[in-house]
């Protein structure tokens, strides 16, 4: 009876991670950002924004462990995605979902995202590390379908400098990578 008390039963999958795809590669630089993430949820930085989340009224508490894995999985993912020069994530929300093992479906085969699309909206609306630019006017589905930008919040909670990211945008145009 013990054993139950500890584990998690409400979700499908309680320890989410991003696995890089076979046969994918990214840069130097998002190689780097993806580094910086490992332990970034359960580190100081984030205790120290998710205190100042809650001086300004945004949250009551740091988010539940479920939520900051969710959130540790998804920034891995987004960081790999990452495109420094147009400052963007090239993956939708429901492929990060699925990549991080935060997607399920239900007995009659709908896809459901609402762990990713959750974190999604902790990581925009309460800690300002993200923006998600809509196609269109704010609905339910308003992250399905958005463009994920990192904002320099995120950057100065991961420790990257902006010359490092002025650096990793120079490279990208110039179409190499640096190590």
């Amino acid at each position: 009876m013990a054993e139950h008390l500890s584990q998690y039963l409400h979700v499908q999958n309680p320890d989410p991670v991003f696995n890089v795809p076979e046969g994918k590669e990214t840069s130097s630089f998002c190689k780097k950002l993806m580094q910086k993430t490992d332990g970034f949820t359960e580190g100081f930085a984030f205790d120290i924004a998710s205190a100042f989340s809650c001086a300004s009224g945004k949250r009551k508490r740091k988010p539940p462990v479920l939520r900051r894995k969710a959130i540790s999985a998804l920034l891995k993912a987004m960081c790999f995605y990452y495109d420094p020069l147009s400052n963007t994530v090239i993956r939708s929300v429901t492929e990060l979902a699925l990549e991080c093992g935060l997607a399920r479906k239900s007995a009659i085969g709908y896809l459901s995202i609402e762990r990713a699309v959750r974190a999604i909206k902790s990581l925009e609306e309460n800690f300002g590390f993200i923006a998600c630019l809509a196609p269109s006017e704010f609905n339910n589905t308003q992250y399905v379908h958005s463009i994920i930008t990192f904002t320099p919040r995120l950057f100065e909670f991961l420790g990257v400098s902006p010359l490092a990211l002025i650096e990793a945008r120079l490279v990208s145009n110039a179409g190499g990578d640096s190590e």
